[in-house]
């Protein structure tokens, strides 16, 4: 299997990707065996609520500081001290200081929802060359509601992945009234591209959360998270049809990897450069939350 790897907005650079438990992942997305065990056994709701429980134990917390120190983490960016963590999934959920994250103060900016590795395409019905050509994202995928569904025909889409190592706090892109989140049950399968080949299965069958933002100045916004293998939980700590800001925090994943996903009306915004770029090279782009990914139009 081909190695992972994304632009670093940071650094300037193409990086390769830390992959959590490689070892793994590579046997059960190369081999048969490793394969068959996942489509019986992995991907199944049972496995995620297993890990889940073993994740929030309190013997879990014995894998907090090893995996810090294994991926570089920094700590001195949390909001609660290492040894305060009371298990695994209480550091994987965890907040970080407002300092961390700044905002990005310009009103006519999105911000990433995430911490994540990032693709953006102008119109979702043209998801190459990263997916397979000819795939698409449809958005009666995504919501339940086929008449605000009409609304996103032809919309610009940014895709926002996150790997195990990342904070896993998401946060409102824009400024906006949230309606309630809807909630449309699935499978839990990976969302890394080792994993996806070059596929939208995940995204089409995993579970899902999917939550209509209405803004003042850049129409609706379809904000979609999206679970995986292992993720025990999203979790909406957001308050439903009261104004929030940009940056406010609208929720969490628990343990996993996971994906959240931007809709925006056709027209309404310009992607940034780099990952305009990047996305058509077949790159992903690592952008931090709060930071700038496409302004409004």
């Amino acid at each position: 299997m081909k190695e992972v790897v994304f632009f670093n907005r940071y650094t300037n650079a193409v990086e390769e990707e830390k992959i959590v438990g490689e070892p793994w992942v590579r046997w059960a997305y190369s081999t048969a065996v490793g394969k068959l065990a996942t489509t019986l056994l992995f991907k199944r709701k049972l496995f995620s609520i297993l890990f889940g429980k073993f994740a929030s134990s309190s013997v879990s917390r014995r894998e907090i500081e090893p995996f810090i120190e294994r991926y570089n983490l920094k700590g001195d960016s949390f909001e609660k001290k290492v040894s305060d963590f009371t298990s695994f999934n209480d550091f994987f959920i965890r907040k970080l200081k407002p300092s961390a994250r700044p905002i990005s103060p310009k009103p006519d900016t999105i911000t990433a929802p995430v911490d994540g590795r990032h693709l953006a395409y102008v119109n979702m019905k043209n998801l190459s060359p990263f997916f397979i050509k000819g795939e698409q994202l449809s958005v009666e995928d995504l919501i339940i509601d086929e008449v605000t569904a009409k609304k996103f025909t032809d919309g610009s889409v940014l895709i926002s992945r996150l790997a195990p190592i990342d904070y896993h706090r998401f946060h409102f892109p824009i400024a906006c009234v949230p309606n309630k989140t809807f909630l449309i049950r699935g499978e839990y399968s990976s969302i890394h591209p080792m994993a996806m080949n070059g596929t939208l299965d995940a995204f089409l069958k995993n579970k899902k959360m999917s939550t209509l933002l209405h803004t003042e100045n850049c129409g609706d916004v379809l904000m979609v998270e999206i679970g995986a293998m292992c993720v025990g939980s999203i979790r909406q700590t957001f308050v439903p049809k009261k104004p929030t800001l940009k940056g406010e925090e609208k929720g969490y994943f628990e343990f996993g990897g996971s994906t959240v996903i931007l809709i925006f009306e056709n027209g309404r915004v310009q992607f940034s450069d780099d990952i305009l770029e990047n996305t058509a090279s077949g790159v992903e782009t690592y952008v931090l939350m709060g930071d700038e990914v496409a302004t409004i139009i």
